[in-house]
């Protein structure tokens, strides 16, 4: 049996439907036990993952090698600093004998998970049935000057809604996630890290 488990904390519905749907294609079956949990936003996102953390210790006694995974947007370019502080969380729950936690880590999407889907543009503008003479392929090359307001004006264009932190698995069933995965190195380091914990 693995003696390693994962909490995974999200930071809200788009992430969670995004993530089911990578961990249904790329997370080994039956290897690992792993809890999800919303994380509603990222506003006080150090004191929200605090709080999980003590409450999944507190519940779940059995479990003494827990890897944490914190799935969220940064909410800006590179040069914006990320929200979580992962070494106060580390100082607090990692670095001292005995922890069940043995691992705390950061799984950031830049600008946000938005930006991540323009990897599929021809997944989007087909959703949109956006006709071929208006496609723009090369537009939004670089995927990290797009974010959720970029995604969502495209969508307005072409006479569709979408709003962050709504549910969009009906969306996400027209992308390619797998295309969407191979160009993200941080989903391709956040399952390789999954996978040696399998093991």
């Amino acid at each position: 049996m693995n003696p390693n488990s994962i909490l995974f904390l999200y930071e809200g519905e788009t992430e969670k439907e995004f993530y089911e749907k990578i961990f249904d294609i790329y997370l080994p079956k039956r290897k690992i036990k792993i809890i999800k949990s919303n994380l509603y936003g990222v506003h006080n996102i150090n004191k929200k993952v605090r709080n999980k953390i003590l409450r999944f210790l507190d519940d779940k006694k059995d479990q003494d090698q827990i890897h944490v995974l914190v799935a969220y947007d940064r909410e800006g370019t590179r040069n914006v600093p990320s929200n979580l502080n992962p070494d106060i969380l580390k100082k607090k729950f990692v670095s001292h004998k005995n922890s069940r936690i043995a691992s705390i880590n950061e799984v950031i999407a830049t600008q946000d998970l938005e930006s991540w889907l323009f990897n599929d543009i021809e997944g989007i503008y087909n959703f949109l049935r956006i006709p071929k003479t208006e496609r723009k392929v090369n537009r939004f090359n670089n995927i990290e000057a797009t974010n959720n307001r970029t995604l969502s004006k495209l969508f307005h264009r072409y006479n569709k809604h979408y709003q962050k932190g709504r549910r969009i698995e009906g969306f996400l069933n027209h992308l390619n996630i797998e295309k969407i995965y191979n160009c993200t190195p941080q989903l391709k380091k956040m399952m390789k890290l999954i996978t040696s914990l399998c093991e």
